[in-house]
This record gives structure tokens, C-alpha cells and sequence, in this order.
């Protein structure tokens, strides 16, 4: 097997999303997130961590598979493209809710956020369902997260 550059570029982007990410989530973590009025079905830090880590880990098995396998796909630079905005919105919504505490600009950014994956479901069904279907849980999971990040503006 061929050792390429994305084998490592790719994971450097995703652990630069996390730790972007994990920096402004740290920041309102430190008092200001203990304070909100929060729905009595929010998942505890740890399970938010643990889920977090589990998608990184699959978009990047996914973004990596696409790459490797269907660099001559019709819309690969679009999609290529749509990921790196996901990886911004992904990033910058921590920012937006824990960073800045802009509760009602994190919604509309994290609704960005479950569109951007639910177009990248849509552009990649044509060319791999299995790639396709991988992003699932991340849209899954970004669906409970909008829902929360409803909530929390809603309450508070």
C-alpha cells in the first residue's frame, strides 16, 4: 500500500476542528454553560465527548474512503469542497455557543452545520451509498445537538 499525503492531511484537519472546537467549548465550560436552563435530557460532557470523538473518527474513515476511491467522481472538488466548509461550520459553531454565547447565531450556524451534511448525503448516494450512508450518525448526532442548542436559547 501506497503511503499518501492525505493519510495524514486529512486526520490533521479533523484534530485541528477538535482542538479548535474543544478550546471555546473549555472556555464556556468554565461556568457560563453550568448556568443555562437546560432540557433534563442533556447528554452529560463525557457521552458529548465520546460522540464527538466517534464521528471525527467516521467522517474522517469517510472523507479519506471518498478521496482514495472516487478521485475521478463527477462532483469530486464539490464535495471536497462541501466537507471543508462542514469542517469550518463544525469548528466555529463551538466558538459561536461556548465561545462568544451567541445562542440564537449558533442555531442558524449549526442548522448550516446539519444542511451541509444532509447535501453531502445527497451528493454522494449517486456515486458510493456506502460512503453515503456512513454520514448518517453525524447528522444524527448534529440533529440532537440543534435541538439542544434550540432549547438552551429557548430557556434562556
Amino acid at each position: 500500500m501506497k503511503i499518501k499525503p492525505n493519510y495524514f492531511i486529512i486526520p490533521a484537519i479533523t484534530v485541528l476542528v477538535a482542538l479548535f472546537g474543544n478550546y471555546f467549548t473549555a472556555q464556556g465550560l468554565n461556568g457560563w454553560y453550568d448556568q443555562l436552563i437546560k432540557p433534563g435530557w442533556t447528554p452529560s460532557g463525557g457521552f458529548i465527548g465520546m460522540m464527538w470523538t466517534f464521528i471525527y473518527l467516521l467522517v474522517t474513515g469517510t472523507v479519506l474512503f471518498f478521496w482514495n476511491k472516487f478521485k475521478t467522481a463527477k462532483n469530486f472538488n464539490t464535495i471536497i469542497g462541501l466537507f471543508i466548509f462542514n469542517a469550518v461550520l463544525n469548528a466555529t459553531w463551538s466558538l459561536l455557543f461556548f465561545g462568544l454565547n451567541l445562542l440564537a447565531a449558533s442555531l442558524v450556524h449549526i442548522v448550516a452545520l446539519n444542511l451541509t451534511i444532509v447535501a453531502l448525503i445527497i451528493l454522494l448516494w449517486p456515486i458510493s451509498k456506502k460512503v453515503s450512508l456512513a454520514l448518517i450518525p453525524y447528522t444524527g448526532w448534529v440533529t440532537v445537538a440543534t435541538v439542544l442548542n434550540y432549547l438552551i436559547w429557548f430557556y434562556n
